[in-house]
């Protein structure tokens, strides 16, 4: 969620993002700076000029991306799980248990992809304040919050995770990414843009 006091660094960190998955956008870089592409023991080996080559049928790229959509998926499933408890609103509810139906099937999807390709389902963005996810103090507040409250923060940490997931899909379908990665990023963009829709509407 965005945090004036974490701004910057959010900031900083979506450039990098984008930079990398928009290689022709980053003249003279031949590697993204920060963890836009996540240093797993898969990319950790390679060459800076091994950015765009394939890796277990994956470019640097797809998994640089498809890590960064399980690390928000993952904190979005604990985020809607508390909703059932901690909210007063029966659409908010409802649209909760749907969400977090469909974030379990995007999560399997994307593991599998990394699981075919012999790629590690760690964790490299753990801890980081990163855009479209809440960061330790905001989740405090959610896990402690009830009623009226807990539904503002849930409305506000989603909506920004969808804004979010908009963005990277956008980006990584104009990117050196493989054709399924592309696909896949269509479908997620699709429907990141209609639980927004729902959400702003319950």
């Amino acid at each position: 969620m965005t945090d004036l006091s974490t701004a910057g660094p959010k900031k900083a960190f979506l450039a990098a993002l984008l930079c990398a998955l928009t290689v022709s956008g980053c003249a003279g870089a031949t590697q993204p700076p920060g963890p836009a592409v996540a240093p797993t023991a898969a990319t950790r080996s390679q060459s800076p000029e091994a950015t765009s080559t394939s890796l277990g049928g994956l470019t640097a790229t797809d998994i640089g991306w498809i890590q960064l959509m399980i690390a928000m998926d993952d904190q979005a499933q604990r985020i809607l799980q508390l909703a059932p408890e901690r909210s007063d609103s029966t659409d908010l509810k409802g649209w909760a248990t749907d969400t977090t139906e469909h974030h379990r099937t995007e999560l399997a999807t994307l593991r599998a992809l990394l699981a075919k390709a012999a790629i590690p389902d760690d964790n490299p963005h753990e801890g980081h304040d990163m855009p479209g996810m809440v960061n330790a103090q905001e989740l405090q507040a959610m896990e402690s919050a009830r009623g009226p409250r807990f539904d503002r923060l849930l409305r506000s940490a989603m909506l920004e995770h969808f804004t979010q997931a908009r963005k990277m899909a956008a980006s990584v379908r104009k990117a050196e990414a493989g054709a399924e990665v592309k696909k896949l990023a269509l479908a997620t963009g699709r429907s990141a843009a209609d639980s927004q829709r729902r959400l702003l509407s319950t």
